[in-house]
């Protein structure tokens, strides 16, 4: 997973660290809570629930099959699951502490089947409607509490150019709808002064600003192209704990950092005591919708004024955008590499397993199930020029002569599907939440006294260039060791690596791909580094990690 572009590290070294060292968190008693009701007013800063909660399914769910009794306890505890809220860190295993007890057969699945259980938490929480109404509730074009301006702010709001410059971000209704108004781009206020429809519409629209990595993949390997010839749209979100931590230490400007260079950048984590909700990022992906897609209401959707990205002319477009991508990323106190959540909706793409078996199920957004001559190669970056034209809009050709053939590489495990499956049963059946999956959750598996608190025996070894203290391993071993969204991280995935000379394309297409290190969510952003002129402020007992505490948000300060 990559919340920006990232430094390709070694997938040797990647796979090697798989080797954790298990841990637990703190104990405690198993409670349901129900979720905080909403101010009639304004929606309250997103808060967390910081009661330890363990999922309470009766059965294993790392088989090909899901016990009934599964689905019969998630439907007993589905309204306490689905307002639990959303999880101040994370709660995993039931045995006693440093014993990963729990159903399933190994500790490293308990551990596993925790986070997965938390990720869920954090997405029915964020998604749910913003009004505070429960999830059930929540139509194809209802807002969500992370789309809401007093929970979340789009990067490019805070890494403002000179002119604009501070960024603010006011706790009352009216203060956030003037910081709205004054970073309105000129082409969308000229937009509006047009359409008066829209401008009477204007405070229920998203307004994503585009750049290059609005539109071109990490590692600028090109854009994702639908089925329809449009561009994928990229957005990047913090919440308010970043936004207090980027502005109160000047990191939004590159002379705010270069000044701050003996920071040690610590952004804060959420831990149960006290309930504290830590520091969290979303990347986020979307498609256009067509007047179809936006009628049959499976894609949970938003009205936006998209603006173009720079050049000679950038113009601001209404459009109906459809979430297909989500990547959720959560710091905590136990896992300060973050906890890297992601899903993705359940009709992007087909697994590499059900390609070789030609069992698909399309349509597909980025995969044709009709292209059987001709296509495009699989997973392959676009055909240059890779820029929008600003005459196509967001058409990449004007012929719509090329859409993207692309396949998951790694098939979701079935314990992921399971879960998945369990949480859906949850759900009304015609609800648009039903659409979308957790592929995987993310986490360093290591403690921290066993492996970011160790330092390097050898005085004179060499250090990676973002690590404050030599420690032996920042990443504190991954797991899983891989982790790609189709739609976010879709050119790093995996390479094809045939074991011998290929008598065919078809040889090619079935030949198990060998994953890219920067497939690795924590191994990708360990890379991540600012404008600070050197690493510092070297402190002994606390575990210093990269250089920008695991963001590529700061390398968009101007």
């Amino acid at each position: 997973m990559s919340i920006m572009p990232c430094i390709r590290s070694s997938a040797a070294q990647l796979a090697s660290a798989t080797v954790g060292i298990l841990l637990m968190f703190s104990t405690g008693s198993l409670a349901q809570t129900t979720a905080l009701a909403a101010s009639p007013v304004q929606a309250l800063d997103l808060e967390c629930n910081g009661t330890r909660i363990l999922d309470p399914f009766k059965g294993k769910m790392t088989g090909p099959a899901l016990p009934p009794e599964v689905l019969a306890s998630a439907i007993a505890n589905k309204d306490s699951i689905l307002k639990s809220g959303l999880p101040c860190q994370e709660n995993v295993g039931t045995g006693a502490q440093g014993d990963p007890a729990g159903i399933e057969a190994s500790g490293l699945e308990n551990l596993q089947r925790g986070f997965d259980f938390y990720s869920w938490r954090t997405f029915i929480a964020l998604n749910s409607p913003d009004d505070g109404t429960p999830i059930e509730k929540a139509q194809a074009d209802t807002p969500t509490k992370w789309e809401h301006m007093n929970n979340f702010k789009q990067l490019l709001d805070v890494m403002l150019p000179a002119d604009q410059q501070p960024p603010i971000w006011p706790t009352d209704t009216n203060g956030m709808k003037a910081e709205r108004a004054r970073l309105m781009p000129e082409a969308c206020r000229e937009l509006l002064k047009e359409r008066p429809d829209l401008k009477e519409d204007e405070p229920n629209r998203m307004i994503v600003k585009m750049i290059e990595e609005s539109f071109n993949e990490p590692f600028k390997t090109g854009p994702l192209i639908d089925q329809q010839g449009h561009y994928a749209i990229f957005d990047i979100l913090m919440n308010r704990q970043m936004f207090q931590y980027i502005t109160d230490n000047h990191l939004n400007t590159k002379a705010g950092q270069a000044a701050n260079a003996d920071l040690a950048v610590d952004f804060p984590p959420g831990q149960n005591a006290g309930a504290a909700f830590g520091s969290f990022m979303l990347k986020v992906s979307w498609k256009i919708l067509t007047d179809d897609e936006k009628a049959a209401k499976t894609f949970h959707m938003r009205r936006a004024l998209v603006l173009m990205p720079p050049g000679e002319k950038r113009p601001c477009l209404d459009r109906t955008l459809g979430l297909i991508g989500f990547h959720a990323v959560h710091k905590t106190v136990g896992r300060p590499q973050w906890i890297w959540t992601s899903f993705e909706h359940v009709k992007n793409v087909p697994d590499r397993t059900e390609v070789a078996t030609n069992k698909l199920s399309g349509p597909y957004n980025f995969f044709s199930v009709k292209c059987k001559t001709d296509c495009p190669t699989e997973n392959a970056t676009p055909p240059f020029p890779w820029d929008p034209d600003p005459a196509l809009e967001l058409s990449f050709r004007k012929d719509d002569s090329f859409k993207s053939q692309i396949v998951r590489e790694t098939p979701l495990t079935d314990a992921a599907k399971n879960m998945n499956e369990v949480f859906h049963s949850m759900l009304p059946a015609n609800s648009v939440w039903q659409n979308y999956m957790l592929l995987s959750t993310q986490w360093p598996t290591a403690f921290l006294t066993h492996c970011t608190g160790l330092r390097s025996q050898n005085a004179g070894s060499p250090a990676p260039q973002t690590d404050f203290v030599k420690q032996p391993d920042m990443t504190c071993s991954p797991a899983p060791t891989y982790l790609a969204n189709s739609t976010l991280e879709t050119y790093s995935q995996a390479e094809k690596k045939p074991d011998s000379k290929p008598d065919s394309m078809a040889d090619v297409r079935d030949a198990p791909a060998v994953p890219l290190a920067t497939s690795s969510c924590i191994a990708c952003h360990s890379n991540a580094a600012g404008f600070q002129r050197t690493a510092s402020n070297r402190e002994g007992g606390r575990p210093n990690l990269n250089q920008s505490d695991f963001t590529f948000m700061l390398e968009k300060a101007q």
